[in-house]
C-alpha cells in the first residue's frame, strides 16, 4: 500500500539535494559528477543480504540506488523544558534511484515500538546498552545533534529496515532539519499557498497555547512564519491528531516544493540557502550534493524532468497503534506489520532473478 509520505518529504528532497550543495553554482567545479554520478558516493556499508528468495524466485539487490535518512528534529523551548528536545519527529528514508531517475520515500512512524535502540556514551561513542523505545528515541539515545544522534538513528533505521534480517536496506547517508527552521523557510518563499484538505477551525497547540483559524475543506490559506506553527505541529483532534498533523506537514511542504521548482532553482535556492545552512545537519559532501543536483534536474530520468508527481514512490510503513506498558511507563506504541514492510522492500529494493527448483 503506498500512501501520502508523513512528514518533510518532498521538500528535504528537494531542498537538501538543491540547497545546501549549491548545485547550481558547483557544476563547474564538479563537472566529472554529471558525467559519472554515482563516482561521487562512496557507499560505506557493504551488502550483507545481495540475493533474497521468496516463493521459488530469486531476488538480487539493485545497484545504483543511494539512500539517505532524513530526520525533521523538533527542538522547541517548550519541548526542551519538557525534556522532549531532539526527537526526530520526523523519519524519512529517502532512496535515489540513478537507473531510472526515481525516487522513494519511505515513512517510519515516529512512535514505531522498538526493542534495539543502542543508548550511546556521548564521550567514547560506544554503546553502553540496548533498550527498548519508541523509535524516533534512537537520535536522544545517540546525544542529540553534537554527538552520535544522527549516527545511532541510521544504525537503529538499518536495523529496522532488514525485517528482522531478511533481506538489507542499506542506510548510506543522513540529513536532518530542525522543524524550527520552517517559519523562515515559508518567509523566504513569501509564503506558500496550501489548499486544505479537511476543515481547519480553532485548532490548538497545547505546546505554545495558542489556537489558530485556518479556513474550510478546499480554501486556499497562505501558510507564513505567523500562522505556520499551528499548522505543522499541532495534534488536537480538531486537527486530526497525529495523522492530521502530518498530512498537513505534507501538504505544505509538497506546495512549498512545488513554488521552488516554479520560481526556478536558481533564484529559490539563493534566498533559501542561509536558512537552511543554519538548520541543516548531514554527512553528505559538497561532491555528493552536486550529484543529487543533478538528479533532480531531471539528468536520469527517461524523460529528461524530474516531475514530483510522477516520479515519487510515498510509502507509509503499515502497522497498527495500541497502549502497552514498556519499562513501566504506560505509552501509545506503533506497531510495524513487518511482513507487508518486507514485501514492499523486496519489490523496491530487489530485482527477480530466476526461479528456484
Amino acid at each position: 500500500m503506498r500512501t501520502g509520505i508523513k512528514v518533510l518529504s518532498v521538500l528535504l528532497a528537494v531542498l537538501i539535494v538543491s540547497a545546501i550543495g549549491l548545485g547550481v553554482w558547483a557544476y563547474s567545479i564538479y563537472k566529472g559528477v554529471a558525467e559519472d554520478p554515482l563516482s561521487a558516493f562512496k557507499i560505506p556499508r557493504a551488502s550483507t543480504v545481495s540475493t533474497v528468495v521468496e516463493s521459488e524466485q530469486t531476488y538480487e539487490k539493485t545497484e545504483g540506488i543511494i539512500n539517505i535518512l532524513l530526520l525533521g528534529i523538533d527542538t522547541t523551548e517548550a519541548r526542551e523544558k519538557n525534556n522532549k528536545g531532539w526527537r526526530s519527529d520526523t523519519i524519512i528514508l529517502c532512496s535515489f534511484n540513478f537507473n531510472d531517475g526515481k525516487v522513494t520515500m519511505i515513512s517510519v512512524p515516529r512512535d514505531s515500538y522498538c526493542d534495539f535502540i543502542n543508548v550511546i556514551d556521548v564521550d567514547t561513542g560506544d554503546v553502553e546498552y540496548v533498550t527498548t523505545n519508541k523509535i524516533n528515541a534512537a537520535y536522544t539515545f545517540g546525544g542529540g545533534p553534537d554527538a552520535f544522534g544522527a549516527e545511532n538513528a541510521m544504525d537503529c533505521l538499518s536495523q529496522f529496515f532488514s525485517c528482522e534480517g531478511r533481506l538489507e536496506v542499506p542506510i548510506h547517508y543522513y540529513a536532518s532539519i530542525d522543524i524550527d527552521g520552517l517559519p523562515e523557510l515559508a518567509d523566504d518563499l513569501g509564503g506558500v499557498d496550501v489548499v486544505l484538505e479537511q476543515d481547519m477551525i480553532d485548532i490548538y497547540n497545547k505546546d505554545t497555547g495558542v489556537t489558530t483559524s485556518y479556513g474550510y475543506k478546499g480554501d486556499t490559506v497562505t501558510i507564513t512564519s505567523e500562522n505556520i506553527d499551528n499548522f505543522v505541529r499541532s495534534r488536537s483532534s480538531d486537527a486530526g491528531g497525529e495523522d492530521g498533523r502530518a498530512l498537513h506537514q505534507m501538504l505544505f511542504l509538497l506546495s512549498a516544493a512545488k513554488k521552488i521548482q516554479q520560481q526556478g532553482a536558481m533564484q529559490s535556492m539563493t534566498a533559501l540557502v542561509n536558512t537552511l545552512l543554519k538548520y541543516i545537519k548531514t554527512n553528505l559532501s559538497m561532491e555528493q550534493f552536486v550529484a543529487l543536483a543533478n538528479f533532480v534536474d531531471g539528468k536520469y530520468s527517461s524523460d529528461g524532468k524530474f516531475d514530483i508527481d510522477e516520479d515519487l514512490t510515498r510509502y507509509r510503513v503499515p502497522g497498527e497503534g495500541k497502549m502497552e506498558t514498556v519499562n513501566g511507563n504506560r505509552r501509545w506504541y506503533f506497531h510495524p506489520d513487518m511482513d507487508e514492510l518486507y514485501a514492499f522492500l523486496l519489490e523496491e529494493y530487489y530485482d527477480p532473478d530466476a526461479e528456484v527448483y
